[in-house]
């Protein structure tokens, strides 16, 4: 028996327990099981003995490992389960970073922090988001992000494998369920939170974490959950880029630096939350809720950017960069530059991402009808204010620009050393170092300002309905339901800019005395100084309200994308001695429709104009499925599923954004009437449960890949850019189209557990139990075959953002209240992006940089905990100790075009609950 003192923890728990396993089961629960009768239940799970030792330990680690493994052996599709305990404990406050820890995800970061998810070598809009069982567009659109939600909003995260037909056809490698935290997952009042401050070493800045949740049920009918949270972060990085690499037709095969660069980032990184959730339950069988998110994602980014021009420059007897006779007798990874051209940057951007998703619902019992509704707004802003942009170049005259020598044949280390240029024209030579940049001029070019972003408006209803029946003498749960959704993505920006100066302003005008000098920890070469925000703000927002910095023309950039989709599904689930099949079929028609502004260049007697144009396009698609669930002994099962799916272009692909060359007779731009690239797929994997907290998984998995979403050439097609005299219909047509097929697969094991029962099984120390791990690994391979381009002939790549190896490794030790985790994660490189190439003595060679891969990539991080008491913890993380840095190249590792490094961090803190 359960101690009496666990039992009203326990009992919440096994609350909590029974409505997240109903919704990991089903993906999304539309069964409504009456207030009592879950209180009911839960004292019955909380008695079983299987779920004694979960309370019993104390262990913040076992115990939450043992939820979501309950969780996940309970659900009749293939999920992984962090539980809001085991997003506690890691050393990150987002989203991307806690799932990041569970086999077969890997993600991908900005600034050293985790943004986007990959799941099982899949491209990143392949996953999509959902807040408790309702799918929700990111605010930078199909490509959902995860940064910009704070883990302390969560009480679980449900990473959805394997497709159900109750979940979006745009599901494909798989869903991201946040469950957000409700007043009924505890007994009367609960305050929970936490206070922790850091240190950042590369930079010296501060970091800050916080977290507030208030919940309460004021009687057996009615209560309401409060949240919020707020992190911040100062930060610098170490930042060089070279490119893009120049393919010459001299000697085929050697490619040669554009430009050499450094970005001089200083960053505040803040994201904020809040959260309510108001739940009634009148009866027995009926029950209502309305809940509310917000969420910020907010970077104060100062960038100072100073860009050398190699190709602007010439050798010593005056012959170009990229001429034949500077080219054939020098080395393309080392040498000297004559009369190189500076243009520098200042860009500081305000950018903002939010979103606001509220949702009204109800479950209720009608004899042996269950019925869920949902109604649902979210608003999504993706800004991308930049309250000062400033452009600086070199004059025209040589010997006024530096002599650089560069050196790029470390891959991991590129640099560049100024001089003075003398001599005459056909004879230059070099003068002494220049140790400080800011010695040479490159007056200012253009300073303005630039405010706008994208809005996503969008409206959800949904019914699901399903009762129990009798198939065959088989007990069969049967799920119908349908959806409509309406979407609107528009982008709007406006700015301002002086162009022309009598006396143009320099670098050191906005330095403004400024003697704060460089952050990082790279050698530079040089010195600069960075540039005074306060100064430099108030000076473009001066030139704007004097009139001095005139509006600019940004209607190209105007959009307005909408998209309808009206869904339907029916699912059954039947039941056999020996397991479940699942079963069913999802049809979703969708419509959608943009507008964008056109430039149309004139014609005969019609002159050139710009103006709006409107193009739309509709799908219908219907995407069966199967899966069987079978208990080949009671802690062994093996899952094997079928599905199909298609993900759709990105809203940014499909605005009518056209680009007009009559004397090309081409359109280049967004593809209105490009359709979703479909999947088909199989998993088959087999999950032994050894014990609460032990588990044992190994799978593969395959998709078929028709479609493909990829750049394309081919005739236009279209009169929607006609004129009374001129047919562009037959035009040249560049854009995101589908013309790709291929495939991805792959294996993966994950193992999960403890030495807690050997220890005791040879009698052991008892100290020598607290070891534990968690280990996963995942090797995929794929192919996208691209359409042949002119003068392009047909090739493969891998599939974007798909790692050959991941592996993720978790070394843990709970014992004496004292848990300490030492996770470590590793990707193979992943193609970001697909280039121009062309062919050259048959051979193919990139244009500039070509196909851009990302580099592999690790973090290692530390987490400690110790229960203070029973409810006060303290906490330390320690984050990226290795600093390992991010790694760009184009076409090949031998041409690393980007190299960043971000630094260590560390915070401590203390967590609370009453």
């Amino acid at each position: 028996m359960l101690k009496s003192r666990h039992r009203a923890q326990l009992r919440a728990r096994s609350l909590m327990l029974l409505t997240t396993v109903s919704a990991a089961a089903m993906m999304v629960s539309h069964s409504a099981v009456a207030a009592e009768q879950q209180l009911a239940a839960a004292d019955q799970l909380a008695d079983a003995s299987r779920l004694e030792e979960i309370v019993i330990t104390g262990r913040p680690l076992a115990d939450s490992q043992a939820q979501a493994l309950l969780i996940q052996r309970e659900s009749s599709s293939l999920v992984s389960v962090l539980s809001a305990d085991a997003v506690g404990n890691l050393p990150d406050q987002n989203v991307a970073f806690a799932v990041g820890r569970l086999p077969g995800v890997a993600i991908e970061r900005d600034q050293g922090q985790a943004r986007y998810v990959n799941l099982r070598g899949a491209p990143v809009y392949w996953t999509t988001l959902s807040f408790d069982g309702l799918s929700v567009v990111s605010p930078q659109g199909r490509d959902s992000r995860f940064d910009n939600i704070p883990s302390a909003i969560a009480s679980q995260i449900t990473v959805e494998k394997a497709i159900l037909p109750s979940m979006p056809g745009g599901t494909v490698a798989g869903n991201v369920d946040i469950r957000t935290r409700r007043a009924f997952d505890y007994d009367g009042q609960k305050i929970t939170g936490k206070l922790a401050a850091g240190y950042v070493k590369l930079g010296g800045g501060m970091e800050y974490d916080s977290s507030l949740v208030y919940s309460n049920t004021f009687s057996d009918n009615f209560g309401i959950v409060a949240q919020g949270s707020f992190y911040s972060r100062e930060m610098a990085t170490d930042n060089w880029e070279t490119d893009p690499y120049l393919s010459n037709t001299f000697e085929p095969g050697e490619r040669y630096a554009r430009e050499h660069e450094n970005k001089h980032y200083r960053l505040t990184r803040q994201n904020i939350s809040g959260s309510t959730r108001m739940d009634y339950r009148w009866d027995e069988n009926n029950g209502v809720f309305a809940s509310t998110i917000y969420t910020l994602y907010h970077d104060d980014e100062l960038r100072d950017n100073f860009i050398v021009r190699l190709d602007q420059g010439t050798d010593a007897a005056g012959n170009s960069y990229t001429s034949q006779a500077f080219i054939t007798p020098n080395n393309p990874k080392q040498g000297t530059v004559y009369g190189a051209r500076i243009n520098a940057r200042i860009d500081y951007r305000d950018t903002k991402e939010k979103m606001s998703t509220s949702t009204l619902g109800g479950e209720h019992m009608f004899g042996e009808w269950a019925a869920s509704w949902r109604y649902n707004y979210t608003w999504t802003f993706d800004g991308r204010d930049t309250p000062v942009t400033a452009a600086f170049q070199s004059p025209s005259a040589f010997n006024l620009r530096p002599t650089i020598d560069y050196d790029l044949r470390d891959t991991g280390k590129n640099f560049i050393t100024f001089f003075q240029t003398g001599g005459a024209t056909a004879a230059r030579s070099k003068g002494a170092q220049v140790a400080n940049i800011e010695d040479f001029q490159f007056p200012a070019t253009s300073v303005g300002d630039l405010w706008g972003g994208d809005v996503t408006l969008a409206h959800t209803a949904k019914l699901d309905l399903d009762r129990t029946v009798d198939f065959g003498g088989h007990e069969t749960k049967i799920e119908f339901g349908g959806l409509y959704t309406t979407r609107i993505k528009k982008s709007r920006e406006t700015g301002h800019a002086q162009t022309t100066f009598a006396a143009a302003p320099t670098w050191s005008t906005f330095v403004n005395g400024n003697t704060i000098g460089y952050l990082g920890t790279q050698d530079l070469k040089y010195t600069f100084r960075y540039t005074d925000k306060d100064f430099t703000t108030n000076y473009v927002k001066n030139l704007v309200s004097a009139g001095t910095a005139v509006k600019t023309d940004t209607s190209a950039n105007f959009y307005k994308v909408g998209e309808d989709i009206l869904a339907g599904y029916l699912m059954g689930t039947t039941m056999f001695d020996w397991g479940n099949v699942v079963y069913g079929v999802r049809v979703e028609h969708i419509k959608n429709d943009g507008r964008a502004y056109v430039a149309f260049p004139a014609s005969g007697a019609t002159p050139a104009e710009t103006r709006l144009v409107d193009v739309g396009a509709s799908d219908t698609l219907f995407y069966p499925s199967l899966h069987v669930n079978w208990d080949i002994e009671r802690d062994l099962k093996a899952r094997v599923s079928f599905t199909t799916s298609a993900s759709r272009p990105d809203f940014d692909d499909l605005r009518p954004n056209f680009t007009i060359s009559d004397s090309n007779q081409s359109i280049s731009g967004g593809n209105p009437t490009a359709k979703p690239e479909k999947q088909m797929g199989v998993d088959a994997y087999l999950e032994w449960y050894i014990s609460q907290t032990s588990y044992f998984s190994a799978g593969v998995f395959y998709k078929d890949i028709k479609d493909a979403l990829v750049q394309t050439s081919r005739v236009f097609g279209l009169d929607t850019l006609d004129t009374p005299t001129l047919d562009r219909s037959g035009y040249a047509y560049t854009a995101v189209g589908n013309a790709g097929d291929g495939n991805l697969k792959g294996v993966e094991f994950a193992f999960t557990g403890n030495i807690e029962d050997l220890v005791e099984g040879y009698n052991g120390p008892e100290w020598l139990g607290g070891f534990g791990t968690n280990l996963s690994i995942t090797a995929t391979d794929s192919k996208i075959n691209l359409a042949a381009l002119p003068g392009v002939a047909a090739r493969s790549i891998p599939l974007l953002g798909s790692s050959d190896l991941i592996y993720n490794v978790q070394l843990t030790y709970e014992k004496y209240d004292l848990s300490v985790r030492l996770a470590y994660q590793w990707r193979s490189p992943w193609g970001q992006s697909i280039g121009a190439y062309r062919t050259i003595g048959g051979a193919l060679y990139p244009v500039d940089n070509g196909d851009i891969y990302w580099d592999s990539d690790e973090e290692l991080d530390l987490s400690v905990r110790y229960q203070v008491t029973s409810n006060i913890e303290a906490y330390f993380d320690a984050v990226n100790l290795t600093n390992q840095g991010a790694r760009r190249y184009g076409d090949s590792d031998l041409y690393p075009i980007e190299y960043e490094k971000f630094g260590p961090r560390f915070i401590g803190g203390v967590r609370f609950n009453f």
